[in-house]
């Protein structure tokens, strides 16, 4: 009997890809497009706040590009909008966006008791059960979401927390990065009770533009090690940007995979890491599933693997205007590469 897409997905990012059959093309990043929104008929920015829509356009990812899997929600603001910060939900092509902070300093913030019963944490938590009832043991799910270091830029202001970092006292900083980490564990949890397989921390601010290694060591991988520990799935770290210099302090945080942006190698990569950690991309979005042709895309794709991906993915979240004969490439060059 062929292997079943979710349980290569599941093999290949928990570092077992030689037991699969082949490398699984599974992004847990955004993959919604408006070709795909097109083809279904559900489009941003109403799937943003359906359930029934969420989840049908999530599937777009398998039914339409033939990835391993999908994940959800779309955008950055779930847990923001809950604590208050005001939110532009986009348009067709433009992702959901934090227009204002919830809170002037540090002393003000507080994390309601009832915070996964707030804004549009149901819908999220509806949509895995839509997508778990439909695709069963078929289909790897995963729930996104959003890492500490970003959720509290959004909650203080980006700028205003950069600062804080350097000038605050550290062990102010630790405990709302902790804090909200706890917030990232109600999260996953619900997402695994609705039917969620993967749990991806998308942290794209904790990024060596902002943070040093030191930093990085002292401040997140503590609220990393928090969330894995109650995190009863794999779980994937995304971080934009060039984190080469994070590598060596990703096996003590407790990830099972490790999201490569554009600007790391992956071959640098897989040898920093070895076997502790599994590497997932990173096919450029931009420059290849943007504005590449399927034959770049190809290129790049054999690159990764060769380099030695665990994961076939995208760099990041996929922009929307990404053409379909380009994204479908990576499932394509996936099944190429078989395992005996």
């Amino acid at each position: 009997m062929d292997m079943t897409p979710k349980k290569r997905a599941l093999l290949c990012v928990t570092g077992n890809k030689w037991k699969a059959d082949h490398v699984t093309s599974f992004d847990p990043l955004t993959a919604a497009t408006v070709d795909q929104m097109e083809r279904l008929n559900v489009f941003w920015p109403e799937a943003h706040r359906n359930a029934e829509q969420m989840a049908k356009l999530a599937a777009g990812a398998y039914e339409i590009i033939g990835l391993d899997g999908f994940k959800i929600p779309f955008d950055l603001c779930l847990g923001a909008e809950a604590l208050g910060c005001g939110i532009d939900y986009g348009v067709v092509d433009r992702q959901p966006c934090v227009t204002s902070p919830a809170f002037k300093d540090l002393d003000e913030f507080k994390i309601p008791e009832n915070i996964m019963e707030l804004a549009r944490f149901p819908v999220v938590d509806k949509a895995v059960e839509l997508l778990r009832e439909k695709y069963g043991d078929l289909l790897a799910v995963s729930r996104q979401i959003v890492g500490p270091f970003t959720l509290a830029g959004h909650l203080f202001g980006v700028e205003n927390f950069c600062k804080w970092v350097k000038r605050k006292d550290p062990e102010a900083m630790r405990d709302v990065l902790m804090a909200i980490a706890e917030l990232n564990v109600q999260e996953a949890k619900h997402g695994l009770i609705a039917g969620a397989d993967v749990i991806c921390i998308a942290d794209p601010t904790a990024s060596s533009d902002i943070l040093s290694p030191q930093t990085f060591r002292d401040l997140l991988v503590p609220a990393y090690q928090l969330i894995c520990s109650k995190a009863a799935a794999p779980v994937v770290l995304h971080i934009c940007g060039n984190a080469s210099a994070f590598l060596p302090y990703l096996p003590d945080s407790g990830i099972d995979t490790f999201s490569c942006d554009a600007n790391v190698d992956v071959g640098f990569a897989k040898m920093v890491l070895g076997n502790k950690v599994s590497v997932m991309g990173n096919v450029h979005t931009i420059a290849q599933l943007l504005m590449g042709t399927p034959d770049s895309v190809r290129e790049a794709a054999m690159s990764c693997i060769v380099k030695g991906t665990d994961v076939l993915a995208p760099s990041c979240g996929v922009p929307p205007r990404t053409p379909t004969e380009n994204f479908k490439v990576l499932p394509e060059i996936a099944k190429c590469m078989v395992y005996t």
